[in-house]
């Protein structure tokens, strides 16, 4: 696969003698170039939700074991984007994405424009197809994919119906499909593309048309230009009518230090190991479960795991197994402390209601003894 290498420049109105722009130290309504723009970043962007980003831990998923998962992610040259751990500024990003615009007026040829552009302060930052791809460490080749119902028509055969059998996936209503039936490593491919590459909210174990359309593509070894989707997806996170959030916080960041932006005081959330996707994460997804063609569970073998028969117990307990038993344990653990607090409150409640029951009891009976003792006095 060629991977043409895209050179990065500066845009002609990006201005290099200012000093670096710092959004702390401007007045709220100098951040945008008009009221309205203003009025839509106080009525909206400004609440909406920043995505936890993703990356993967190292040594995870050894390439002996994962070769297919492996090769198809290197072939598209996603690896960067695997193990990715910038810091991100959720309050940049919602300014940011207020006034961004993309263009687009590329040919079939890859020949014509396609930039993003936002305004703060007065000031035009644009940034090309080119430097999005070498700030962000991906080839700017393949199929230009848009996402969403934006797909090319000459692209039809890749989609969802035409996919079950490549995919080994099947319909169920709505526009998704199941992935109970596929393979490790293309559920590892969903994984990654719902968490990590193009994270949504949600339930991440539904397989969307978009999903399968990409997923095609990549196990038919087709090059997809992610600089292209990506920029699209920064576009169109905010905007769209169903639960709109910012995801890829990290990949904003590259924007942010590609205009050489102040972020000193700005703020800022560091990616740390509770970011980390784990051994926990892709157990979840059922990663060491095997699968039959109905898409029912076997009883919890693993894939790769030695037959039954003829082999003992300890020969079958890797140190995978292992960290997978205790980490269960831990939860089971847990989840119980978690139930007896419970019960020990509700136990404490019940006990304050009866103590409170029996003061009354006391109560009236003093009251009670009182009245029968006022009456049988003489003259009373």
């Amino acid at each position: 696969m060629s991977r043409r290498k895209s050179t990065t420049h500066k845009s002609a109105n990006t201005p290099s003698d200012n000093p670096p722009l710092s959004l702390s130290r401007l007045p709220l309504r100098k951040w945008f170039n008009s009221k309205e723009i203003l009025k839509s970043y106080l009525d909206i962007f400004s609440k909406l939700p920043v995505l936890k980003p993703r990356y993967l831990s190292e040594g995870l998923l050894p390439e002996d074991k994962y070769d297919v998962f492996w090769k198809l992610v290197d072939q598209q040259g996603l690896t960067p984007l695997l193990f990715m751990k910038e810091r991100y500024y959720p309050r940049m990003m919602r300014v940011v994405a207020t006034s961004l615009w993309l263009a687009d007026k590329l040919n079939d040829a890859g020949e014509g424009e396609f930039y993003l552009r936002f305004w703060i302060g007065g000031v035009t930052y644009t940034i090309t197809l080119e430097e999005l791809a070498s700030l962000w460490g991906l080839p700017n080749n393949g199929i230009r994919f848009k996402g969403g119902h934006l797909r090319p028509k000459e692209y039809d055969h890749w989609s969802g119906k035409h996919s079950q059998n490549v995919l080994n996936v099947s319909y169920i209503g709505e526009g998704k499909y199941s992935v109970g039936e596929m393979s490790n490593d293309h559920r590892l491919l969903h994984y990654m593309l719902s968490y990590l590459w193009l994270p949504r909210k949600g339930n991440h174990g539904a397989l969307t048309e978009e999903d399968v359309f990409i997923m095609r593509a990549m196990v038919e070894e087709t090059e997809l230009n992610w600089p292209y989707l990506l920029a699209y997806r920064l576009m169109h996170y905010a905007s769209s009518s169903l639960e709109p959030s910012f995801g890829n916080g990290m990949l904003w960041t590259k924007i942010f230090e590609h205009f050489v932006f102040d972020l000193s005081d700005e703020e800022v959330i560091y990616v740390t190991k509770e970011n980390a996707i784990t051994l926990r994460s892709l157990n979840k997804m059922g990663r060491d479960t095997v699968v039959d063609r109905k898409g029912k569970k076997n009883k919890a073998v693993a894939e790769n795991a030695p037959s039954q028969s003829g082999t003992s117990f300890d020969s079958q307990v890797t140190p995978e197994f292992m960290e997978m038993f205790a980490e269960k344990m831990h939860i089971v653990n847990a989840n119980w402390d978690k139930k007896m607090e419970r019960v020990d409150k509700r136990l404490k409640v019940i006990e304050s209601h009866i103590v409170s029951q029996a003061e009354e009891f006391q109560s009236l009976e003093a009251s009670m003894n009182t009245h029968f003792s006022q009456r049988a006095q003489p003259g009373v």
